[in-house]
């Protein structure tokens, strides 16, 4: 991680406060004050210093707003020329009835008229397995750059120049050196890849004679974009993924901060979403981070979220970390309120690279992978590599021509029980965030006495939840 800073280089603040009134005061006392969310009890603050914004009566905290690159795959690799002569869905291995049973479920429900938001990289406006609510979309930029009048926030069909990887040598997945391209798109297309296949793997469509299918084909999915390509100064730059910066670079880097997130799923139930997807977060950190302004402004916010109405679902992270001993804990997912989902490969075990621990873990689903290198990288397995990854939309223009790739990661398991709550809420659509929550944990298979560390209440199963969830609504 990094800190935030605005266009003109001050700093930038995520200030909880407690009260009515705290932002009058802020602005009196001559900071600005760029958005305020949570009710009022999250401020996005600018300038100043972290001790005299502290001093103003009402704020319980003041901490800086940190930058994060995403959370990339685990493994990934490109569509080869024997599986493009397949039927995707044999390829699916994370839709089967011995995994999720999503087609099985689809013979019931479809996520018709119902919404995944998608806070990622974008969504590809025009991939021909997604729909895509782009016009309800957003951009979230603290910074005000991508802006045309320097908002934080941009709507998602609004034309702007965006940056794009940038043609250079790769340090490693996510972080580039040198300056990125430019194109014109719309705000809330993809600048990645990585949201549109999170938006495959929860809602992809099929509509042609190919493609593949999400857990919840007849849903939307509405991006809200959150990460950019930014040149980051003295980032701390963590190649190992243990949560240790074994050095600092200078990067361009997709990258986003608290206050962004943190907007975004605000939003989130704005837009009618069922569930908001966040295959994203920081590095493992140890416990005292529980007491921290930044942990209460998320666990505010996905609340509040959860309160009125939209399931948080969020990937556990990809550092093969035991979050159970020793006081680790890792953010977003593991805020109270937020489902937190680790990553399963075909034989419904945790894969190698996902974390675990029964506190932070709630469920499991495919992520892809084995649960060791070796195995997933052997070539006499039932899905030898890459088969035995996610198979998923990417745009075309970012991938050499090809609509579909592999990935693998907590960040494909978190989308596919979003897609999973929209399938839920199609035939129970008056089911509280938390019965629709607890619909799925309880209809989840594999886990002795559903509090397993390592898939937690079980690997989800669709077309129990389902019929879980019309039994509940009757």
């Amino acid at each position: 991680m990094g800190t935030a800073s605005a266009e003109d280089g001050r700093n930038q603040y995520i200030v909880t406060a407690s009260g009515k009134g705290v932002r009058k005061r802020l602005e009196r006392e001559g900071f600005e004050v760029v958005k305020s969310i949570g009710d009022d009890s999250v401020h996005l603050v600018i300038g100043g210093s972290k001790s005299a914004i502290q001093r103003v009566s009402g704020v319980k905290s003041a901490d800086s707003n940190e930058v994060y690159r995403l959370l990339g795959p685990a493994k990934q690799a490109t569509s080869s020329e024997g599986s493009r002569d397949d039927e995707y869905a044999e390829t699916q291995w994370d839709k089967h009835d011995d995994t999720t049973g999503a087609f099985q479920a689809h013979d019931t429900a479809t996520g018709s008229g119902r919404r995944v938001a998608i806070i990622d990289t974008g969504i590809e406006t025009d991939h021909p397995d997604l729909t895509t609510a782009t016009a309800d979309g957003k951009l979230f930029r603290a910074d005000g750059i991508s802006s045309p009048t320097g908002t934080p926030t941009v709507a998602g069909d609004t034309t702007i120049q965006a940056r794009l990887p940038p043609e250079s040598e790769e340090i490693e997945s996510y972080t580039y050196l040198g300056a990125p391209k430019l194109r014109t798109q719309a705000a809330a297309d993809d600048v990645d890849s990585h949201g549109t296949h999170c938006a495959g793997i929860s809602t992809g469509n099929n509509t042609g004679t190919t493609g593949i299918a999400g857990m919840a084909p007849d849903a939307e999915a509405v991006p809200l974009r959150v990460f950019y390509w930014k040149k980051v100064e003295n980032f701390p730059w963590d190649k190992d993924g243990d949560g240790e910066a074994e050095e600092h670079v200078t990067v361009t880097t997709l990258a986003t901060t608290d206050f962004d997130i943190l907007s975004a799923i605000e939003y989130a139930p704005e837009t009618n979403a069922d569930a908001a997807n966040m295959s994203l977060g920081g590095g493992v950190i140890k416990g005292s981070a529980h007491k921290s302004g930044e942990h209460v402004a998320y666990q505010t916010v996905i609340q509040n979220a959860v309160k009125r109405g939209t399931v948080v679902t969020a990937s556990a992270g990809n550092a093969s970390s035991n979050l159970q001993q020793g006081g680790y804990y890792t953010l977003p997912n593991s805020v109270p309120g937020a489902m937190s989902i680790t990553a399963t490969g075909p034989g419904n075990e945790r894969a190698f690279y996902s974390n675990d621990g029964t506190s932070d873990v709630d469920v499991g689903a495919p992520g892809g992978g084995y649960e060791t290198v070796e195995k997933t990288l052997a070539p006499d397995t039932e899905w030898p590599y890459p088969l035995n990854l996610v198979y998923s939309s990417v745009p075309a223009d970012l991938n050499d021509g090809s609509q579909y790739a592999w990935y693998a990661g907590t960040s494909m398991a978190a989308p596919q029980v979003a897609g999973l709550v929209a399938l839920v809420r199609e035939v129970a659509p008056d089911l509280t965030a938390k019965q629709v929550q607890n619909v799925i944990e309880r209809t989840a298979r594999f886990s002795k006495g559903k509090s397993s560390p390592d898939i937690g209440a079980g690997v989800v199963y669709a077309p129990d939840a389902v019929a879980e969830a019309d039994r509940f609504s009757k």
